[in-house]
């Protein structure tokens, strides 16, 4: 068998850009957590991370070593600790399995392994990183005789990038690859970076200005349910985006309001109506590049309470519901974006 770790070409990590900086698996770098040490833990994470490649082999061997072991009270620990593996044309993939430390007694929590069957004909392959973990490495094996490629491309040259709560980070999504950016990335073949830290997004000027430096095609700013009320959501929302606005003047911002508002619509309404005064607010300044989505249309009238494992996390129903939702208003700004960038390229 040949191995390979995350690191090795022709394998492609996407989806941190720490990683495309300095090989760093971790989403932020130290002077950011420096900063703001409250997002130290989540900012160590590999989430969002995506390790793509192609080949023919006719078994896949997966293993995933991490520095931690993570358990989380709302969600399994296949979704906490482990590995999604899809094969397949991204827009059609199928998922494979998952690769997650069982946690049993005798066995080792920091790693786990699995060796997938495969028909041996070229194929995509794309390994999800876990949620909940700050990893050590992810290592790959491929039959003796069978060969290995770079990935496809994603259609945008820059990720979209996604900002906000435990709900963006993927919680409480049954695995990782069924959280709303997650599930979007696969159906519009998307390259996207996951900024989402449980309970720790505030809209925090630092932030922003990290993420205003970020190359990026698209930028959703979802941090609504991290924010302790509305009063404190107003003190920090149009700041927040007018620190991304002035840096990118004309990169397309999508806002979200958080999808539980059937649930509490009084309260709800308030934090909707802060979000909104920043979005007219930019209209009204002439800004022709940003757009809101209302979590008030993300669960429909029917089963709202199906949605969630607690009132606040969507489950793999609820998250399927955001993606649907969500899709309606990316996908054609995505197509714009890949659009222009095919029109420079050919200048």
């Amino acid at each position: 068998m040949k191995r390979f770790t995350c690191h090795d070409a022709p394998i492609r990590m996407f989806g941190l850009i720490q990683f495309y900086e300095n090989g760093s698996l971790m989403r932020l770098p130290e002077e950011v957590m420096e900063k703001l040490p409250q997002l130290r833990q989540f900012g160590s994470r590999s989430t969002g991370g995506r390790m793509c490649f192609r080949t023919n082999t006719k078994n896949l061997y997966v293993k995933l070593v991490s520095k931690t072991f993570i358990r989380d009270s709302f969600i399994p620990q296949v979704s906490s600790s482990g590995l999604d593996v899809y094969i397949g044309d991204r827009t059609k993939g199928i998922f494979l399995g998952s690769v997650f430390p069982t946690g049993l007694r005798g066995t080792n929590p920091n790693e786990s392994e699995k060796t997938f069957s495969l028909n041996g004909e070229m194929t995509e392959v794309t390994v999800y990183m876990p949620k909940n973990e700050i990893l050590e490495t992810v290592y790959i094996g491929i039959d003796d005789d069978a060969d290995i490629e770079a990935p496809t491309p994603y259609v945008n040259e820059k990720p979209v990038v996604f900002y906000g709560s435990s709900i963006t980070e993927g919680g409480c999504a049954g695995r990782v690859g069924n959280a709303y950016n997650a599930a979007l990335s696969r159906k519009l073949n998307m390259d996207y970076v996951n900024f989402g830290f449980s309970g720790s997004a505030k809209g925090e000027p630092e932030m922003a200005e990290y993420i205003a430096s970020v190359p990026m095609s698209i930028f959703v700013m979802d941090y609504d349910y991290n924010a302790p009320d509305a009063e404190y959501l107003a003190q920090t929302h149009e700041p927040f985006f007018r620190i991304i606005r002035e840096k990118n003047p004309d990169l397309p911002v999508i806002m979200l309001s958080n999808p539980n508002y059937k649930l509490d619509p009084e309260k709800n309404e308030k934090r909707l109506a802060v979000i909104r005064k920043t979005y007219e607010n930019a209209k009204a300044r002439g800004d022709k590049n940003v757009y809101l989505i209302s979590g008030e249309n993300f669960y429909g009238d029917e089963d709202v309470y199906a949605c969630t494992v607690d009132n606040i996390h969507p489950n793999d129903h609820g998250f399927a519901l955001m993606t649907n939702e969500i899709r309606k208003t990316l996908e054609p700004i995505l197509l714009s974006v890949v659009q222009k960038q095919a029109l420079i390229s050919q200048t």
